[in-house]
């Protein structure tokens, strides 16, 4: 199913600190617990500085011990993303409380909470509005995705002005907006109606003393870019991973985690600020139209046909009609397509037709080296590669194939590739669709490829001219097609 809105999409703490390495500096995070010092932390309404006895340093976690008092950050913060791991006992109870105040109550009348929970122990259902990953009492987990007690979970929060998200375990649990009508209702309905409950954006970190052993290791946080207060929020993408036919290792899902190119897409978005987005395979209940209006851009790494029923990408044809006829000739409406999305619903045309193409093999395996040339290095997609690159990757030939409606930016550069064939292999495109727009990326088969910084680059700057905020060449060049296919046949024949 959808991580259900993002305002913006998921986010990592799946443990997966290798994410979009070249996107995301050390720099960036401040350390609030590394397994080795205390320095960040002191005890709740402790001017002093001290921290409780009761919270130490064991086996390089952060926990608690015995009896003591909540702790919190020294610092306020706001505006951030905040990155740990946690284990709880068996029936055991704890949290992190955010945007905390101090005063003479405990730091839940004040702060919202994080819950940290042995929903077994306490006989919860894991989907419980007090349930582990949830906001406490207020939203529940979207779904199931905590470990049994005794184990180690990943968390992940993102504070960006009103935007609350709790991520657990890699899935997106909780996506709310503070002070929006549902959420004034359900603080109303609340044990925190008279509270001064989340007035303050900024405050600090807590973390609750329940009376339950709990342990914590590689805290982590850093700021989210300030934004201007009239500036659009960010872009809202729905990225389809599901398949029908072959499933790619990079969007293959291990346990309740995303997929690596879902994390990377999550990680990019919030990292740029650019857009935020949903991940589904799950078409059947999330590809419809009253969700799907939601949406700026609709994204495909795809497989799977329409009418054949063992390969089934089960999108009903009448919701495509839709989807291709209405929502996406609209303006600021678009469609990316990556890699296999060239390898779906071949037998229909109106989806080949809009993409541009269909998939028709792939002689240049994911192991093969390739050269590929920039036909348009001023398009902002196209850009980041300068004149041309050299790498490993799985491309595809295509079918369908229609220059006379596409711009081709990339292309196989087949004097420069061992395997040569006597024809034009486009790369990368875009075309204007009615008044929405279309990109397709041919690459993206590897994950060393996800995670290159140019083609990260390279997908940003595409959702930057497909939501119209660079501007882009999309004027047809068959002319290109034309010339390389003269190449591509005296390189064959050479």
């Amino acid at each position: 199913m959808l991580s259900r809105r993002i305002w913006v999409a998921a986010l990592m703490l799946f443990g997966f600190n290798t994410l979009v390495q070249a996107a995301d500096s050390p720099s960036d995070w401040q350390v609030l617990f590394d397994g080795t010092s205390l320095d960040a932390w002191r005890g709740y309404g402790a001017k002093d500085g001290s921290l409780p006895e009761g919270w130490v340093i064991e086996d390089g976690t952060l926990a608690r011990a015995k009896q003591a008092g909540d702790i919190i950050t020294k610092q306020q913060f706001d505006n951030y993303e905040l990155e740990f791991e946690w284990k709880i006992s068996e029936g055991g109870n704890s949290g992190i409380i955010y945007h905390v105040q101090e005063t003479e109550n405990p730091p839940y009348f004040t702060g919202p909470e994080y819950q940290v929970l042995d929903n077994k122990g306490w006989n919860l259902e894991p989907t419980a509005d007090t349930a582990a990953g949830s906001l406490y009492a207020l939203y529940k987990p979207a779904k199931d995705a905590s470990k049994p007690a005794g184990e180690w979970n990943t968390g992940r929060i993102v504070l960006d002005g009103n935007h609350v998200e709790h991520w657990l375990n890699g899935q997106k649990v909780v996506d709310a907006e503070i002070g929006s009508d549902d959420w004034n209702t359900r603080v109303a309905n609340s044990k925190f109606k008279d509270w001064p409950f989340a007035k303050e954006l900024k405050g600090h970190i807590a973390l609750q003393e329940h009376g339950h052993p709990v342990w914590f290791r590689n805290i982590k946080i850093r700021p989210l870019a300030e934004k201007d207060a009239a500036a659009d929020k960010p872009l809202r993408i729905l990225l389809v991973t599901q398949s029908g036919g072959f499933q790619h290792p990079t969007i293959t899902r291990k346990s309740s985690d995303l997929s690596h190119t879902e994390k990377i897409m999550t990680e990019l978005g919030i990292k740029s600020g650019l857009f935020r987005v949903d991940c589904t395979k799950d078409v059947e209940n999330d590809f419809k139209p009253e969700l799907i209006k939601n949406y700026d851009i609709v994204m495909f790494y795809t497989t799977g046909k329409m009418y054949n029923k063992d390969q089934q990408l089960p999108i009903s044809e009448d919701v495509m009609e839709w989807f291709l006829g209405t929502w996406l000739k609209q303006e600021g409406h678009a469609f990316l397509g990556v890699h296999s999305a060239a390898d779906t619903f071949e037998d229909y045309e109106p989806y080949w037709d809009m993409i541009g193409g269909s998939f028709n093999g792939h002689p240049w395996g994911a192991g093969s080296t390739v050269t590929i040339k920039v036909h348009d290095p001023s398009h902002p997609a196209a850009a980041p590669w300068g004149e041309s690159v050299t790498l490993k990757d799985e491309i595809y030939q295509f079918s369908h194939w229609q220059p006379e409606k596409v711009r081709v930016l990339m292309s196989l550069d087949m004097e420069k590739t061992d395997l040569k064939k006597p024809y034009h292999v486009p790369v990368l495109w875009v075309k204007e669709y009615g008044n929405g727009r279309v990109m397709h990326m041919s690459m993206g088969h590897r994950e060393d490829v996800w995670e290159n910084p140019t083609y990260q680059k390279s997908l940003l700057g595409g959702i930057r001219w497909l939501s119209g905020q660079e501007p882009g060449n999309a004027k047809p060049n068959p002319e290109v097609d034309a010339k390389e296919n003269e190449i591509a046949k005296s390189a064959a024949k050479g």
